[in-house]
């Protein structure tokens, strides 16, 4: 019962909000034609009053990021890229857009490869956006339930073992697509990605003005958040090294 609960929650609360509906879609179209007139700073103005209103969309988030990108304020861009496929994982224009942007991320570092099995997993995962798979799982238990009434009344035993084995099957899947959900949820709410959007800065030994130097670090780059001091996060780089940056100088997904 919590799960179904859970699930309906997820799909319930990833649905959008109406009652403002006709005027952020008047504001989107405003911003749409500022865009495509060349003004992409007054566009963005746009763009970021819509999204200052908690409105969410990957559209929403893909133009912002295209009007960075035209401005050549790629970490920006980078930023709501990577915000917009958050929300579809798999779309091909904005994974397309992404990795152009990074083409143009100065000295980006490698990443740490995953072990096979868990990028294998979170590419599962990420496959498709989170209430697909809260819906996956809610249609699959169901028909887990279903399985498992007819398996009760089937009246020979072959015909309940291939009941039991489909029940069994469907409860696997049912139980996977959950897990997926879960999984990418937790991702999201973690808040400990950031995209760095200053377009150079040093990276510190310590969350001090005057601490040591040890790299410099240039808009694009995605990193962890490990925690926080005063106006300071501790980051990582995807190659593994550790260092303080000032808040100011990241965006947190």
């Amino acid at each position: 019962m919590k799960t179904l609960i859970t699930i309906f929650s997820i799909i319930i609360f990833s649905l959008p909000a109406f009652s403002d509906t006709e005027n952020i879609e008047q504001q989107l179209k405003n911003a749409n034609q500022l865009y495509a007139q060349d003004q992409f700073e007054e566009a963005i103005k746009q763009y970021e009053q819509i999204i200052s209103e908690n409105y969410t969309s990957p559209t929403l988030f893909f133009n912002t990021a295209n009007a960075y990108y035209r401005l050549n304020e790629i970490g920006k861009a980078i930023y709501y890229y990577e915000k917009a496929k958050m929300l579809i994982p798999n779309n091909d224009d904005i994974n397309y857009n992404l990795e152009l942007a990074k083409l143009r991320v100065k000295n980006l570092p490698p990443e740490v490869p995953e072990i096979f099995p868990v990028r294998l997993f979170r590419q599962i995962t990420f496959w498709k956006s989170y209430p697909f798979w809260g819906i996956l799982s809610l249609g699959l238990f169901i028909l887990f339930l279903l399985t498992a009434y007819f398996y009760f009344t089937a009246k020979t035993s072959r015909v309940k073992k291939i009941r039991l084995l489909s029940a069994v099957f469907v409860l696997f899947f049912s139980i996977s697509a959950f897990v997926f959900m879960q999984y990418q949820l937790s991702i999201l709410n973690a808040h400990n990605q950031a995209i760095v959007i200053s377009k150079e800065d040093m990276a510190k030994s310590s969350p001090d003005t005057g601490a040591n130097d040890l790299f410099k670090v240039y808009q694009g780059y995605k990193v962890k958040v490990n925690s926080e001091n005063g106006e300071w996060y501790e980051i990582t780089l995807t190659d593994g090294r550790k260092a303080w940056l000032k808040k100011e100088d990241l965006k947190v997904l």
